[in-house]
């Protein structure tokens, strides 16, 4: 059960199908996998048979985005390119409120601006940072044609492939937590780390401007940060 205090943090992934899955007006959602951070396993929101059969993720898109409302903080892989205007157009096209304009926080974009890996693929970060959340075989292409025919135990395959994604993706975060600078504070305690809490030491100050700030390192994701008053 989740600390009230504590920020909700909605880890998701979506799979899409279609002409063209990766445009709103070509392509619909099939699979909306998601996990809390308070919880250990992930889920997913699978289309019925009978929508698939239209085309229709109206009733997908309804459950999601009340999820999604929940959330203080939403991280997605790539989402900020792909999953949250994806799911956005599909809500224009079905005639749908938006979802909120929550934080978010993507792992490809951050990963990218961390380091200069070869790839910022999912299933690539994963492996050499050897994550206990590998990225599962996705039976591409076969399971989304199978999909599209209405074949539920494709739909269910690829809802397992997608909740493994969310896993990895979790892992991803808070293995880059640390070098998340710009990340946005989530605990209210300002004499306490901005995104998990731990005690922190104080080691020299950064200079803005004319102005001089105390600076610290979390003991316990090891983030590094500074006080936003001035030392006088």
């Amino acid at each position: 059960m989740t600390n009230s205090k504590q920020p909700k943090i909605l880890f998701a992934d979506i799979e899409s199908a279609g002409v063209n899955a990766l445009k709103p007006d070509l392509g619909f959602v099939i699979v909306f996998g998601f996990k809390w951070s308070y919880e250990e396993k992930a889920k997913s929101l699978t289309i019925s048979q009978k929508d698939l059969k239209k085309f229709n993720d109206r009733t997908l898109l309804i459950e999601a985005s009340k999820i999604y409302t929940e959330a203080d903080l939403v991280v997605f892989h790539f989402g900020s390119v792909f999953d949250r205007r994806f799911i956005q157009g599909r809500l224009l096209i079905n005639n749908l409120p938006p979802i909120p304009p929550t934080k978010m926080r993507d792992t490809c974009m951050l990963a990218r601006s961390i380091a200069n890996f070869s790839s910022n693929r999912l299933k690539h970060l994963a492996k050499i940072l050897k994550f206990k959340n590998q990225k599962l075989e996705n039976g591409w292409p076969v399971n989304w044609l199978l999909a599209m025919q209405g074949d539920i135990k494709a739909i269910k395959e690829l809802a397992v492939y997608c909740e493994g994604d969310v896993l990895a993706l979790e892992e991803l975060y808070y293995r880059l937590l640390p070098f998340d600078n710009p990340h946005p504070r989530i605990i209210d305690d300002r004499s306490s780390c901005a995104v998990c809490g731990g005690a922190v030491v104080y080691h020299g100050f950064a200079y803005v401007g004319i102005n001089k700030y105390r600076r610290y390192q979390c003991s316990v994701c090891s983030r590094w940060d500074r006080e936003r008053k001035a030392v006088k």
